[in-house]
C-alpha cells in the first residue's frame, strides 16, 4: 500500500528519524470502507477509527509489542497505494515491559485474534463496563512508557474494576489477591513458553501466587503516596539476558499478564455476563465464597 513517495509531501516538516519510523511500515490493521465524505474526519472515517483502535487493543491483550507508528487515514487508489491524509505523528512505545521487548507478531497470536475479535467488539460496544473499563486502564497504562508509577496505577486500576466493587464484602486488597488466585490459578507461570529466550538460564518459574501479595503491597505504596522501599528495586527476582531484573520489574511483567490473562479468558469462555456491572461481579465472585466476611473467616 506504501511506496517510496507516500511520505514524500512531510518530509520537509519531520525529523529523520520520524520519517524513517513511517516508511519503515511493513504490518497493519487495515479496515477498507467507502463514504461519500469529502477529506477525512468525517462521521465514516471516525467510525472507522474506532474499529482500528479496539482491534489493535485486542491484539495487545494478546501480544504486546513494541510499536514505532500509530493510526493513519486517508484514501485508497487505483492500484492499491494509500494517499495518506492524516497520522498521528510516529511517538514509538519503546518502553514495554522487560520481557516484551523480545515479542514479535506470531500466526497463532493472528488466529486467536480472528476468533476472539467479533467477541472484543461486541463487548466494547456494550453494557459490558467492567470489561470495557479494564480494557481502557489497560491501553492507557501501555501509553505510559515515561513513567512506571503511571503505568503501574492504571493497571492497577484494571484489576480493581475486573476483581472488586465499592460494597464493603467486595472491595480491597485481599478480596483482589485471593479472587485473582481463584480466577487464573495460583500455581500459574506469568510467563509462558517462548516468552523468554531457551538460552536464558535458570528459566524463572514465577507463579500469579507467588507475585499477587508483593504487587499489591507495591501498589499501596504507590496509591496512598508512600516511598517504595529499596527492596523493590534490589531484589533480584529473574535472570535476564544480559542482567538480573529486579522484583519491581517483573511485579510490572506480572501486572501486565495477570490483567491480559484475565480479559482474555473472559473472552475465551463466554464470561463477559459476569463482568457487566458490580451486581453481576458481586454475584459471580460472592457464589465462589470470594468476599470479605468469607477469607477472613477461612484464614482464621
Amino acid at each position: 500500500m506504501f511506496n517510496a513517495d507516500t511520505f514524500a509531501w512531510v518530509k520537509n516538516v519531520l525529523g529523520i528519524k520520524d520519517l524513517k519510523e513511517l516508511q519503515a511500515v511493513e504490518y497493519a490493521i487495515v479496515h477498507r470502507y467507502t463514504t461519500e465524505e469529502l477529506g477525512y474526519g468525517g462521521a465514516d472515517d471516525d467510525k472507522s477509527e474506532r474499529l482500528v483502535r479496539n482491534l489493535v487493543a485486542c491484539l495487545r491483550l494478546i501480544r504486546p509489542m513494541r510499536q514505532r507508528a500509530s493510526l493513519m487515514g486517508g484514501e485508497l487508489r487505483e492500484g492499491g497505494k494509500i494517499n495518506v491524509q492524516h497520522f498521528e505523528h510516529p511517538k514509538g512505545i519503546l518502553g514495554v515491559p522487560e520481557v516484551q521487548k523480545l515479542f514479535h507478531l506470531r500466526m497463532i497470536d493472528l488466529v486467536l485474534l480472528r476468533e476472539l475479535a467479533p467477541k472484543f467488539l461486541a463487548a466494547m460496544g456494550g453494557e459490558t463496563w467492567k470489561f470495557r473499563m479494564a480494557v481502557e486502564f489497560h491501553e492507557a497504562g501501555h501509553f505510559q512508557d515515561w513513567y512506571w508509577k503511571a503505568r503501574y496505577s492504571l493497571w492497577c486500576s484494571a484489576l480493581e474494576a475486573l476483581y472488586t466493587s465499592q460494597t464493603p464484602e467486595h472491595r480491597g486488597s485481599l478480596v483482589a489477591r485471593e479472587r485473582i488466585k481463584w480466577f487464573l490459578g495460583a500455581n500459574t507461570s506469568i510467563y509462558e513458553k517462548g516468552d523468554i529466550p531457551d538460552y536464558v538460564h535458570p528459566q524463572p518459574n514465577v507463579t500469579v501466587g507467588d507475585v499477587v501479595e508483593d504487587l499489591y503491597a507495591l501498589r499501596n505504596f504507590i496509591a496512598h503516596g508512600d516511598r517504595v522501599p529499596d527492596d523493590f528495586y534490589k531484589r533480584k527476582s529473574r535472570q535476564g539476558i544480559s542482567r538480573e531484573h529486579s522484583l519491581l520489574e517483573v511485579l510490572v511483567e506480572a501486572l501486565s499478564f495477570i490483567i491480559r490473562k484475565s480479559l482474555l479468558r473472559i473472552l475465551r469462555e463466554n464470561l463477559l455476563q459476569h463482568f457487566a456491572d458490580a451486581a453481576a461481579s458481586e454475584a459471580y465472585f460472592g457464589a465462589a465464597g470470594l468476599t470479605t466476611t468469607a477469607l477472613r473467616q477461612k484464614k482464621r
